[in-house]
């Protein structure tokens, strides 16, 4: 929801083919940069952790197997120089804002704070994680952003903006550096409250017996009883700028927030709490300690289970090496079996020219032998008429003699 609003105030977040497309359950759309978390998921499987595994609070996100990732990083970044303000969403900033401060010293960050029951609600009914998982992902996510610097972070609440969202987006635009205008009070109109469906109250997170370390985050987190308590989703966004435009006093951040007697009763309250939380820190200690040893063993196991896997790993570089090879000889046979192939389609094409000459040299001869036959035709006419004629003349002749005969006998009667 944040991010689209900031995002109608003027927050660059990229080109819209490479935002998150809305699904059923957020029609409205995630407003998350798709090659940011891409990255984010990459940075985490680097160090050996994800998205619901997080990493070691120890881990300093810059290992040489990390350099690649940087690379890429600048690249992405590169695109949006020039595009003042810009940033991008994705709650993996939490655990990976080492990493992205590394490369922009001058990074701010917008986390909203939501009610620690709904976003296990809202997890279980997405993704189908455990409850328990739920709230101890949130409480991992919500206590790195507690790293941060109070004048490179600005906490608000998911419930202010359905109380007071032009007041919440001014702080924002304040603090980042966008313009303060009419696009705020259009942003605010977009505010859905029938799309609110999940509500929890501090009491009712009290009654869940979720545990008081995380009670207490939560009310650090969303300024202390003086707040109101139905705070949901806990997202943070992560905003990049020039160090010109981002830049400015102490001064000039401060009085970029809300200065009131209800913040100082605040304040105080919280230095009060300092001394219980203390004790709750020393009683976690114990088991914080007992943990480790448990990581202790598991790590020794992972070493076990990771030399083993060496060991096949090395068997199998053997299989594949010697498969290299037969392959290697496999190519070698086959390009005999191409070169013998080429000979073979060499002989076939001549021996096709051979047949098509032989062939021409047939049709020529046919050629000769129909017009041959069709001069024989012509001479059998011409002997079956000289034969004919010649039966006439034999008949005439035969005739003649006849009458000579004739003629004869008469003279020898004259005679």
């Amino acid at each position: 929801m944040l991010a689209r609003l900031l995002h109608r105030c003027g927050l660059h977040l990229g080109a819209e083919s490479d935002l998150m497309p809305a699904a059923a359950d957020n029609p409205d759309g995630f407003w998350e940069h798709l090659r940011f978390v891409k990255l984010n998921d990459e940075i985490l499987n680097a160090v050996g952790a994800a998205w619901d595994l997080p990493p070691s609070e120890r881990s300093t996100f810059d290992s040489a197997n990390l350099l690649p990732l940087r690379a890429k990083a600048r690249l992405l970044l590169e695109e949006f120089e020039g595009r003042t303000p810009w940033g991008w969403k994705d709650p993996r900033n939490c655990l990976t804002l080492p990493f992205w401060k590394s490369l922009l010293p001058d990074l701010k960050s917008v986390i909203i704070v939501r009610n620690p029951l709904e976003v296990a609600y809202s997890m279980h009914k997405r993704n189908g994680t455990s409850y328990a998982l739920g709230l101890r992902l949130w409480e991992l996510y919500n206590r790195r952003l507690l790293t941060i610097s109070p004048d490179e972070r600005l906490i608000t609440s998911y419930d202010a903006f359905f109380a007071d969202p032009a007041n919440e987006l001014r702080k924002i635009a304040a603090f980042i550096g966008l313009p303060d205008g009419a696009t705020i009070a259009e942003a605010s109109s977009l505010v859905a409250v029938q799309r609110r469906h999940t509500t929890f109250t501090l009491e009712q997170m009290i009654d869940t017996g979720i545990g008081e370390p995380i009670v207490e985050l939560y009310r650090t987190l969303t300024g202390g009883p003086a707040r109101d308590r139905t705070s949901a989703a806990a997202e943070t966004h992560s905003v990049g700028d020039d160090r010109d435009q981002l830049g400015g006093t102490e001064s000039q951040l401060r009085t970029s927030l809300p200065d009131s007697e209800d913040i100082r009763k605040e304040l105080a309250t919280r230095r009060g709490d300092e001394t219980r939380h203390e004790e709750e820190i020393t009683r976690h200690q114990t088991t914080i300690e007992g943990l480790r040893q448990e990581l202790s063993l598991n790590s020794i196991r992972a070493a076990g289970e990771i030399n083993r896997r060496d060991g096949r790993i090395e068997e199998l570089q053997k299989a594949y090496a010697h498969l290299d090879k037969l392959l290697e000889a496999e190519r070698d046979h086959r390009n005999q079996l191409y070169t013998e192939l080429d000979r073979i389609r060499q002989e076939l094409s001549l021996e096709r020219n051979q047949r098509n000459q032989l062939y021409t040299e047939l049709d020529r001869i046919r050629q000769e032998a129909r017009a041959a036959k069709s001069q024989t035709e012509a001479d059998q006419n011409e002997l079956a008429q000289l034969r004919e004629r010649f039966a006439q003349s034999n008949q005439l002749l035969q005739t003649i003699s006849v009458r000579l005969t004739d003629f004869e006998s008469r003279n020898v009667f004259l005679t």
